[in-house]
């Protein structure tokens, strides 16, 4: 099963202060190397940012936020109501944030293992669930915009309260947030 890539870059960067999707990583922007390094196990790409062809002139299709302002829950409302139109058949999402390095085929093949009985399938780390990198069942839009309307629109929130099968975080897990990161991340 190949789930429905939607690469979430909608964010403002104001701690990296600039668009960290085009951040340069090992001789690419972040976004392109999260779209190349899943290609062969999902089903797209579709970037969901702030507004329509954001990402086009990196050769990524990018479709604007339906629900603007309401952060990664809105970029999923927005990816969700565009699975049926984009990818008939397809019942999974796989959503995922445009700053993650070193994103591996093998952690989407583990979260697809896992999808039977389950709503949604996420990795989980000490810290919690890690929502940017996780499959979403496509029939999960009317609790999605539910959640929208109500005080708690963390998708972490949204994990827990359909009971998401867990999966322990893959080593080398890593979101860049600021440019100290990406230089970090350089240097090692």
């Amino acid at each position: 099963m190949k789930p429905a890539l939607f690469i979430l870059a909608g964010g403002k960067s104001s701690r990296f202060g600039s668009d960290k999707a085009r951040a340069l990583h090992r001789g690419r922007p972040l976004i392109v190397g999260v779209a190349e390094d899943l290609a062969s196990v999902t089903v797209g790409p579709t970037v969901v940012a702030a507004a329509d062809g954001s990402y086009q002139n990196l050769g990524l299709e990018t479709i604007g936020d339906t629900v603007p302002g309401r952060g990664p829950l809105g970029g999923l409302a927005t990816a969700l109501s565009h699975v049926p139109r984009r990818h008939a058949g397809i019942e999974w999402v796989l959503l995922v944030a445009c700053d993650l390095v070193g994103v591996e085929a093998a952690w989407v093949e583990a979260l697809t293992e896992r999808t039977d009985g389950a709503l949604a399938v996420a990795f989980r780390s000490p810290k919690g669930w890690e929502p940017l990198f996780a499959l979403y069942h496509r029939s999960l839009g009317a609790m999605v915009d539910r959640r929208l309307g109500g005080d708690d629109r963390s998708l972490r929130g949204l994990l827990d309260e359909v009971g998401a099968a867990a999966l322990g975080a893959p080593p080398g897990f890593r979101q860049i947030t600021t440019p100290g990161d990406l230089e970090q991340l350089r240097g090692s």
